[in-house]
């Protein structure tokens, strides 16, 4: 009826307006625009009359105004929901001191070698948090672990260090937490899991599993520019010269490389290589630049082999000695650093091929003194 339909060209430009103002979601040079409005007033050119809200939907499914506008090349923005909203607030201190103390439940389990479910401790901790997702829990642990790195103590395997947290709040709850528990460095350093007394038999699985892509950057702790003389807060205790001066932790770490090195060149196929693969720390002692020595698959060339070993992250440091930076840099065609990890549960490694000094930061932590 016309009567009808001049109704309903009016009624729309207030709704369409006002609909505008609230969303604007619709990005086209530079401006913002509600795409049901873009659709009802499009629509003028084909029926002859602009549609109004109530006669199609605004959504994402096909067929509605959202997915019709992106299948023509429009940029919509989804809408923020109210748990992204939620989960972009600073968390306050005493939500912090709950998800670290959660944090130190799980890793007291996991050093212990005791199982454990994240997804239970995600679930239960969010009843006792303000509105948090799933995902903005699980990454607040990922800064706890980068947290925990930054003072060169173990962190959760499984919670990648991520490093953008609240610089003012969590290193110091991290640290207050370890105040108030003094006793939790003692049970880090004895754990099952950072004291392994074998070396673990290889699994009947391809043997590229055993192999990871270097990290990206490693953290490290942070200790330039502090003065921990008029602080007076020390390292308790260093895991990453702990794991560089146990010898037994070394000895087992070079023993699953050589295993490892052995069954790689024979999954190519390449047995009369696998046999020539020596253990060279164990036949010519320490002090050669490296620890083993073994064969490319495809021309026979020499690896030399340095093995840092870590029941640790594969995001933890490690120390090298100047000898074995000079090796590197002199045979930097053929070293290769086998940066083995998570040994005691379920170990793999990355490599470092080449010069230490150019592929990795080195930092000097000691020195040789003489008068």
């Amino acid at each position: 009826m016309p009567g009808s339909s001049t109704r309903s060209a009016r009624r729309p430009a207030t709704s369409w307006s006002t609909t505008a103002a609230a969303t604007r979601p619709l990005v086209h040079d530079g401006r913002r625009y509600p795409p049901k409005a873009v659709i009802g007033l499009a629509c003028q050119q084909l029926l002859g009359r602009i549609l109004t809200p109530e006669e199609f939907s605004g959504g994402e499914a096909p067929g509605q105004a959202n997915f019709v506008l992106r299948e023509l090349g429009f940029t919509v923005e989804k809408k923020e929901s109210e748990e992204l909203k939620a989960d972009r607030r600073d968390w306050s201190r005493d939500e912090v001191d709950l998800i670290i103390a959660d944090y130190f439940l799980m890793l007291r389990a996991e050093l212990a070698g005791e199982p454990y479910s994240k997804a239970n401790h995600n679930r239960k901790l969010r009843t006792l948090l303000d509105n948090r997702s799933k995902s903005s829990v699980e990454f607040k642990h990922q800064n706890i672990s980068a947290v925990m790195v930054g003072l060169g103590l173990p962190y959760i395997e499984g919670y990648k260090p991520a490093k953008n947290y609240q610089k003012a709040v969590l290193p110091q709850a991290v640290e207050d937490y370890l105040v108030r528990n003094p006793k939790f460095f003692d049970f880090m350093a004895k754990s099952v899991v950072l004291n392994p007394v074998s070396a673990p038999t290889l699994e009947e699985r391809p043997v590229d599993e055993f192999f990871e892509d270097s990290p990206e950057r490693i953290m490290v702790p942070q200790d330039q520019g502090k003065k921990p003389w008029l602080s007076r807060k020390g390292v308790k205790i260093d895991f990453a010269r702990r794991d560089a001066a146990n010898r037994i932790l070394g000895r087992l770490g070079e023993e699953f490389t050589v295993a490892i090195g052995r069954w790689r060149l024979l999954s190519f196929g390449r047995d009369d290589l696998a046999t020539k693969v020596e253990w060279i720390a164990e036949t010519y002692g320490d002090g050669l630049g490296f620890d083993i020595l073994s064969f490319d698959e495809n021309d026979d060339s020499e690896h030399y082999i340095e093995v840092k070993t870590t029941s640790l992250g594969k995001h933890f440091p490690f120390y090298v000695t100047a000898n074995e930076v000079r090796c590197s840099e002199d045979c930097s065609e053929r070293f290769r650093l086998y940066r083995v990890f998570d040994f005691a549960r379920k170990p793999r490694l990355y490599v470092v091929a080449g010069s230490l000094s150019r592929e990795c930061r080195l930092e000097p932590v000691a020195y040789r003194a003489s008068l």
